[in-house]
């Protein structure tokens, strides 16, 4: 004859079973989490690499025009942000470089920012 199995046991078994399933489902999410955080870190740091280069040809062509360009520290994005809004030469610079002005207007820009630092 088989053996009965009380009702406590059946219910701690499929209570057991239900924890494993949710540690096993917790670690699966957890390591993806993992490899996406080890992803992010990449991207970022291309990213901020990307940006340190992009700032540097704003120098190279302050340094070519002869200007006092004075950028806010690195990391501060907002200040950065109103200096690109603000100085008038970074401004025009970006929209040379988007295709919003042509080398001629560009140029003319740059002309009256000398002017004024020269005053």
């Amino acid at each position: 004859m088989s053996k009965i199995i009380p009702f406590a046991q059946l219910a701690r078994a499929q209570h057991l079973n239900f924890l494993e399933d949710k540690r096993r489902e917790y670690q699966e999410r957890q390591d993806y989490l993992a490899r996406l955080s080890r992803l992010l870190f990449q991207i970022e740091g291309q990213l901020r690499q990307t940006e340190v280069q992009q700032l540097d040809v704003f120098l190279q062509a302050a340094k070519h025009f002869q200007l006092n360009l004075n950028l806010p520290i690195q990391g501060d994005r907002l200040a950065m942000q109103q200096a690109f809004t603000e100085n008038p030469f970074l401004a025009g610079l970006s929209d040379f470089f988007t295709g919003r002005l042509t080398a001629e207007e560009c140029l003319e820009k740059i002309d009256l920012v000398k002017e004024k630092q020269e005053k």
